[in-house]
């Protein structure tokens, strides 16, 4: 070979040797490179070789620290075959397994932003039953938050272009997640990956899933007001609820006696966010609380 630059290298140059290449950083890095302008033969090239390697093939280098890029990339440029083939060999059967790795829950949030729909309901249906241990794990609850995001954006989308059709049917998609976390929402709200998997829900989710989450957690705004990891999931009902939410949040507050809860590590950070997204009454509310909590506690001055 008389080229003297790796620059000038095609996916041809390393050819038996692509799986190598895609579990080396710099080889990693220069796969992904040429996949970007690569012409579908070089693409090509690449999708034979990871799927016929041995040691678990694609599903493998899904899992590595170096190669789950070039998998990532594959999803980014590849065409309907291209896709079927990384579904086929990678992904299927083996949802679950990926979710729950540092690099493989990479690639399976990758997939749902770049896989036709069509995939959508044979992948979700290997996370039925394991929604909850989904979401406690470090790696899974990434997965969980970016299926929630995901579909309800393109709900949301096809919602708002007058297609019910597929509106209803990112919706339903998820339909069983939104149940599972309904079963144990208290649990789950105080959790530190699970309050993050709400906060989600309650950012993007169309109705009637985001009013079902919001009514479930009225039920247990009182624990949650000073819990540590629940804090958060109120402060997002504050943000992206309903004024009856709000209501209840400043019913509790007012009970609970406002300057204590302000000076506490949690409750104060709810107390602000009310200020911020109530409505005029109701922050005109925490104002009156405050000075009659200070009229209270003043002593009458003695001559």
């Amino acid at each position: 070979n008389n080229k003297t630059s790796a620059s000038t290298w095609t996916v041809a140059d390393i050819r038996g040797h692509v799986v190598d290449f895609c579990r080396d950083q710099n080889g990693s890095r220069f796969i992904q490179q040429r996949l970007e302008v690569a012409p579908p033969s070089e693409k090509d090239m690449v999708m034979e070789e990871v799927i016929a390697a041995s040691g678990g093939g694609l599903t493998a280098l899904c899992g590595d620290v170096f190669g789950n890029y070039v998998v990532q990339k594959l999803l980014e440029v590849g065409d309907d075959k291209m896709l079927e083939d990384i579904m086929q060999n990678a992904l299927k059967g083996e949802m679950m397994h990926l979710s729950m790795q540092m690099y493989g829950c990479r690639v399976v949030q990758k997939s749902f932003e770049m896989l036709p729909c069509k995939h959508f309901p044979t992948l979700l249906d290997e996370f039925k039953n394991d929604v909850v241990a989904c979401i406690h794990d470090a790696n899974g609850n990434h997965v969980m938050q970016k299926i929630v995001e995901s579909l309800s954006n393109k709900a949301k989308t096809a919602l708002k272009n007058g297609d019910a059709t597929n509106g209803n049917f990112f919706r339903d998609c998820i339909q069983f997640i939104i149940d599972d976390i309904l079963k144990n929402i208290a649990p789950l709200s105080c959790h530190p990956y699970g309050c993050r998997v709400l906060q989600r829900i309650l950012e993007h989710c169309v109705e009637p899933q985001k009013s079902d989450i919001l009514d479930a957690l009225l039920t247990c705004h009182k624990m949650l007001l000073d819990e540590q990891y629940g804090n958060y999931v109120i402060q997002h009902v504050l943000q992206y609820g309903r004024v009856q939410d709000r209501q209840s949040l400043l019913g509790i507050i007012v009970a609970g006696g406002i300057l204590t809860l302000s000076r506490q590590k949690f409750a104060s950070n709810v107390v602000e966010k009310l200020l911020k997204y109530g409505n005029q009454e109701q922050r005109a509310g925490v104002v009156r609380a405050m000075l009659q909590t200070v009229h209270d506690n003043s002593i009458p001055s003695v001559s």
